[in-house]
C-alpha cells in the first residue's frame, strides 16, 4: 500500500487522479488519503489546496461515497474541528484563513451528499449549524482573493455550508429561520464584500424561499433584519451597501423566477427606503 501523505502532496499524483475524472486508486486506503488531502487545505499554494485537494476529496471520494458512513461522519467532524474550521481562529492577514475557509467547503459538499440519501440525524445537523454560527461569530478574515495564494473566500465558503444547513432534509423550520438571523448578521458586515459574496448569501434565503420552507412572517423579518439605519461614519455605510447587495441579489434571483412577488415588492420598498437620502437630493436638485 502506498504511502497516503506523500501521495497526498505529490502534486503531479493528484493531477493524473484529477485527469482521470477523479476517480482514486484502488491501492489507496481512502479514508487515510481523505484525511491526508484534508491537511492540504492549509496550503498558500491555491494549485494543491483548491484545484486539486478540496475537489478531489468532494469529487473524488465524498461524492463517489469512497469512504463508509461512520468514517463520513468522522471527517465532518474533523472538518468542524479546533485543527480545521477554526484552526488559528481570529487571526487575520495570515495563511491561516485558507483552513478554515476550504473546511467550509469540504462541510458543505459532506451535507450535500448526504442530503441525496440522509443519514445525518437531526442532532447532528443541528451540531453542524451550531458550530457554523460560532465559527461566523469567531471569523475575522473575510478577504476574497489572494494575490498569489487565491482565493480565501471565507463568506463565500461559508455561506455554501450554511445553505446546505437549511436545504438537508434533517433541517428544521426553527434550524432555517436561525440560519436566517445569522445571515443578516454577516450580510450587515462591516467590511466590504464585493467578491460576489452578496450573491453566495443571498443564495440561502433563495432556495429556502423557492421550497416554502419558512412562513412569509420570518422572511419578512429576515429583510427588516437587513435594512440598518444610515449614519455618516463610513462603517454604517459600508454595512449598508453590504446589506443591500444581498438584498438586490436576492431580489433578482426572485425575479427571474418569476415568484415570490409580495415578497420582491418588500425588498424593492426596503432598498428604495435605504436610498430615501439620494431621493431626497435628486428632489432638491430638482427645486
Amino acid at each position: 500500500m502506498q504511502d497516503v501523505t506523500v501521495q497526498a502532496t505529490n502534486k503531479a499524483y493528484l493531477q493524473a487522479i484529477a485527469a482521470n475524472n477523479y476517480e482514486i486508486p484502488d491501492d489507496i486506503d481512502h479514508f487515510s488519503f481523505a484525511r491526508a488531502l484534508l491537511a492540504n487545505l492549509a496550503s498558500p499554494d491555491p494549485e494543491l489546496r483548491d484545484d486539486l485537494s478540496s475537489i478531489i476529496l468532494a469529487a473524488g471520494i465524498i461524492s463517489q461515497q469512497k469512504v463508509t458512513q461512520r468514517q463520513l461522519e468522522e471527517l465532518l467532524n474533523m472538518a468542524l474541528d479546533q485543527d480545521h474550521l477554526f484552526y488559528q481562529i481570529g487571526e487575520i492577514g495570515t495563511d491561516s484563513v485558507f483552513m478554515r475557509s476550504f473546511s467550509s467547503l469540504i462541510i458543505a459538499s459532506i451535507l450535500f451528499n448526504d442530503s441525496l440519501d440522509p443519514h445525518l440525524s437531526s442532532a447532528t445537523i443541528t451540531m453542524v449549524k451550531e458550530k457554523l454560527f460560532h465559527y461566523a461569530l469567531e471569523e475575522k478574515d473575510w478577504r476574497g482573493y489572494i494575490e498569489g495564494k487565491g482565493w480565501a473566500h471565507a463568506m463565500a465558503h461559508l455561506a455554501d455550508a450554511l445553505d446546505e444547513c437549511t436545504q438537508h432534509p434533517r433541517a428544521t423550520g426553527t434550524d432555517r429561520r436561525e440560519v436566517l438571523g445569522i445571515v443578516s448578521k454577516l450580510a450587515t458586515l462591516d467590511e466590504p464584500l464585493y467578491h460576489e459574496e452578496d450573491l453566495r448569501l443571498a443564495k440561502i434565503p433563495y432556495h429556502i424561499i423557492l421550497g416554502h420552507q419558512v412562513n412569509d412572517k420570518a422572511i419578512a423579518e429576515w429583510i427588516d433584519m437587513c435594512a440598518i439605519s444610515r449614519d455618516l461614519d463610513v462603517v454604517s455605510w459600508t454595512r449598508i451597501t453590504n446589506a443591500k447587495n444581498v438584498l438586490r441579489s436576492l431580489y433578482f434571483l426572485l425575479h427571474w423566477d418569476n415568484m415570490a412577488p409580495v415578497i420582491t415588492e418588500r425588498i424593492s420598498a426596503t432598498l428604495y427606503k435605504q436610498d430615501e437620502v439620494y431621493q431626497e437630493t435628486k428632489r432638491s436638485t430638482e427645486e
